[in-house]
């Protein structure tokens, strides 16, 4: 009995020595992917940006809805409407942020998580906005493959309205001064 617990005990040792493929990481070929990508947004160079998705790629922001998925080249254009009101955009680096990690989940998926705070100046009243935002990049053979990302844009939205409502408060008072 002393004999099978200790084979048993040997095989359990053995088992768990064997599985040490890490889960989590800092560091990882995807991660200086997801990196190049970020790299790529701060310069607008959307062609460079767009080589680091697959060609079957579907980016979902601010939601899950397979319906409302979109391509990298929808997704860049999107970006630069948003990215047009602004004088200056980045993410922070400071404490732990940007912060990305590698994980590989139960079913074999590799995900990079990525968690930073965006920075950007409007380009009309010089506002400055920060909006924490969420990535989740699905890789296969060293591509993003599904993005999915989170973030609040109401405090951009607000902005736009309020320089859009003081735009035709301005129009408004020219037009009286016009007819008086």
């Amino acid at each position: 009995m002393k004999k099978l617990f200790l084979l048993g005990f040997a095989v359990i040792l053995f088992a768990a020595c064997q599985n040490n493929q890490k889960q989590f990481t800092r560091t990882s070929l995807e991660i200086d992917v997801a990196k190049a990508l970020l790299k790529d947004y701060h310069a607008g160079d959307w062609e460079a940006w767009a080589t680091h998705y697959a060609d079957t790629a579907k980016i979902f922001h601010n939601t899950w809805d397979e319906s409302k998925g979109t391509t990298p080249e929808e997704t860049a254009n999107s970006l630069k409407a948003i990215l047009n009101n602004m004088s200056s955009y980045h993410f922070e680096e400071e404490d732990d942020l940007p912060w990305y990690e590698m994980v590989t989940n139960d079913k074999g998926s590799t995900w990079v998580y990525f968690w930073g705070n965006w920075k950007g100046t409007l380009a009309a009243n010089n506002k400055e906005l920060k909006i924490p935002v969420h990535l989740a990049l699905k890789f296969a053979n060293g591509k993003i493959a599904r993005e999915e990302g989170f973030y609040n844009l109401s405090e951009f939205t607000a902005a736009l309205q309020d320089i859009e409502a003081a735009k035709m408060n301005t129009e408004a008072s020219e037009e009286n001064n016009l007819s008086d």
